[in-house]
C-alpha cells in the first residue's frame, strides 16, 4: 500500500518509494530521504505540527507539508 509519509500511523515503519517533484526534493534527498531507505514515524506534533522520523539511528523533523512529498510503502 503506497501512502505519503505525512499519513503514516505512529510507530510504523515504511520504505521510501519516491520523492515528489518539488523545489524541496534535493533538500530532502540531501538529508538522507532516499528511495529504498526505511523510515519510522517516531512522533507527530498535534495540530499539524512537525513530524519526527527515525532513519538510520538519526531523528529528523519535517513539516507536514514536506512529509507529504515522500511516497512510502508500509512494512
Amino acid at each position: 500500500m503506497h501512502i505519503t509519509a505525512d499519513t503514516m500511523p505512529a510507530s510504523k515503519s515504511a520504505i521510501i518509494r519516491e520523492i515528489a517533484a518539488s523545489p524541496l526534493k534535493i533538500n530532502l534527498m540531501e538529508l538522507g530521504f532516499l528511495p529504498g531507505k526505511t523510515i519510522t514515524l517516531n512522533h507527530a506534533a498535534p495540530m499539524g505540527g512537525p513530524m519526527a522520523f527515525l532513519m538510520d539511528e538519526t531523528l529528523l523533523a519535517l513539516r507536514k507539508s514536506e512529509a507529504a512529498l515522500i511516497e512510502v510503502q508500509l512494512l
